[in-house]
């Protein structure tokens, strides 16, 4: 009887300090949301335990940092380009005999695809040293259309490597003057002109080229192209040597003056760049076109 009594009276002291403790405890919900961002933290020291001048924010993250995302990196609608070709200007000064002057047109998907026209004028005037007639164009109008591929799509815009593919069309009208012929027999020299020709080629072009910026919207675009025709006509009395648009070999080039334009306006976001430890530095900044 008395330990029952002993055991009631040590339950009564205890119990209130445990109420008491019990009380004083703060409870914490925790949170396992696993696809919570993580919370940014000031940092006012370097690694090297130095103070900074002014606290750096950073994110805390595991050691490992997640890889880029497939795909485009870049607004659908991006930019639009104007560029003049003169590649043949620059040729004709050493001498060639044909030239081929376009602009273009082209709009930048996702700083990616990019779909192009082309249109120009292109003539000729020839006259071999070692042969005997003179070959002559009229001006006549051409145009094209096709699409690059840029392989630094996730780069910066304003440097491109890229292929492409163009198909053109043209119709032009020619004349073959000054043919001289010499009859050894009669000891005679004939001459005679073959004028009033007309004909048409629809041609497509294997393209690869790089742009670079060189001044503010300006840039500079090389390209190498391979041609292949797939229908040609020829005059009535005679075969083209020039077609404009393609000119007289399958290998051409172009070297053109670009000037973009921008379509989408970046808004002012936080760029990620790793720092190494696990961590990834967070710098507001404006990304440059």
């Amino acid at each position: 009887m008395k330990n029952t009594a002993f055991k009631i009276l040590a339950l009564a002291l205890c119990l209130p300090f445990t109420l008491l403790s019990t009380a004083q405890k703060k409870i914490t919900p925790v949170d396992n949301d696993p696809g919570k961002p993580p919370q940014p933290v000031l940092h006012y020291y370097d690694k090297h335990g130095n103070p900074l001048q002014e606290p750096v924010l950073f994110l805390a993250e595991t050691d490992t940092v997640t890889g880029t995302q497939p795909g485009p990196v870049y607004p659908l609608l991006y930019s639009a380009n104007v560029g003049f070709n003169f590649f043949d200007g620059v040729m004709s000064i050493f001498g060639q005999k044909h030239s081929s002057y376009d602009i273009s047109a082209s709009l930048s998907l996702h700083n990616w695809i990019e779909p192009v026209i082309e249109m120009g004028i292109g003539f000729a005037d020839n006259h071999p040293e070692s042969s005997n007639f003179r070959y002559k164009s009229k001006p006549s109008f051409y145009g094209k259309f096709g699409a690059n591929y840029n392989f630094l799509y996730k780069s910066n815009p304003d440097y491109q490597v890229y292929l492409g593919l163009r198909f053109g069309y043209s119709s032009y009208r020619y004349e073959i003057t000054d043919i001289t012929i010499n009859s050894d027999y009669w000891g005679q020299q004939n001459h005679f002109t073959i004028s009033n020709q007309s004909a048409h080629a629809f041609y497509g072009q294997v393209v690869a080229g790089i742009k670079v910026k060189i001044w503010k919207m300006f840039s500079l675009g090389w390209s190498l192209r391979y041609g292949f025709k797939i229908k040609e006509t020829s005059g009535s009395n005679s075969t083209p040597w020039f077609v404009p648009g393609y000119g007289t070999q399958a290998l051409n080039a172009t070297f053109s003056l670009i000037y973009t334009i921008p379509i989408h306006t970046q808004r002012k976001v936080s760029t990620l760049t790793e720092t190494g430890g696990g961590e990834v530095h967070v710098a507001g900044g404006i990304p440059e076109p």
